[in-house]
């Protein structure tokens, strides 16, 4: 089964989406975030994918009180990014009944501590693949490295790491499809878990990674695309999570 992750990206308290990770780039929608995160559920979501786009892209978690209002609040399981770049601040989410956070400039920068955090932290650890032309990008998507995506899932095979979350930044928030050439050869490469995120624009997109049929693909983020009413969550999770 291949889960749905509807997206909510926080950005000063308030549900924003962003082109290819630039600031320059912001859509802010009108939803209150608690209210998009217990619609979501009552359309059936199991899972919720949390970015704090200002941890981000100033290196620690700003909007950690509305996210915690959307766990207690709210009955599904929630996974967190953005900021999260010490051993302090992941200790903070999952001592708050958090159930999964997502590291993404530390996994570049210190996979040692994020090797730690596995062990201390078993399944709650997911690792964030950013990626501009197949090069991992950091810190906020604003810098790109020299390693490719290849290169950072050698380091974490065997890490006890929950899951790999891959993203095409060329391809994020502008709904032009999924990056599916890069998403096989990335599961093909690992027998991580991976879940799919940036470009999905449409039912048809979602079929498409059905199609793949890799049993290590198990979920799928989507967020401009619910917000602009593209389709809804319980069409998305009819397709993905269906028989």
């Amino acid at each position: 089964m291949i889960n749905f992750y509807p997206a909510i990206d926080l950005k000063n308290g308030k549900c924003i989406r962003l082109k290819k990770g630039r600031l320059t780039e912001i859509t802010e929608y009108e939803t209150d975030p608690l209210k998009q995160a217990i619609n979501f559920h009552d359309m059936g979501s199991t899972w919720i994918h949390i970015v704090d786009i200002d941890g981000a892209f100033k290196g620690k978690s700003f909007n950690q009180n509305i996210i915690l209002e959307i766990k207690k609040t709210v009955g599904c399981k929630i996974q967190v990014g953005g900021g999260i770049r010490d051993i302090q601040s992941a200790e903070f989410f999952l001592k708050n009944s958090i159930d999964r956070i997502v590291l993404g400039t530390i996994a570049l920068k210190n996979p040692k501590l994020v090797k730690e955090m596995c062990k201390k932290f078993p399944g709650k650890i997911a690792i964030g693949i950013d990626t501009k032309k197949g090069y991992v990008a950091i810190e906020g998507w604003a810098n790109t490295s020299k390693f490719t995506f290849r290169d950072l899932v050698k380091v974490y095979e065997d890490a006890g790491i929950s899951v790999l979350i891959f993203t095409d930044i060329e391809k994020d928030g502008v709904m032009e499809g999924i990056s599916e050439d890069q998403l096989i050869s990335l599961l093909d490469l690992t027998s991580i878990d991976v879940i799919a995120s940036g470009g999905i624009s449409s039912l048809d997109d979602l079929k498409k990674l059905k199609k793949i049929n890799k049993k290590n693909l198990v979920g799928v983020i989507a967020g401009r695309a619910i917000y602009e009413k593209k389709f809804s969550v319980s069409q998305a999770i009819e397709i993905l999570e269906k028989p």
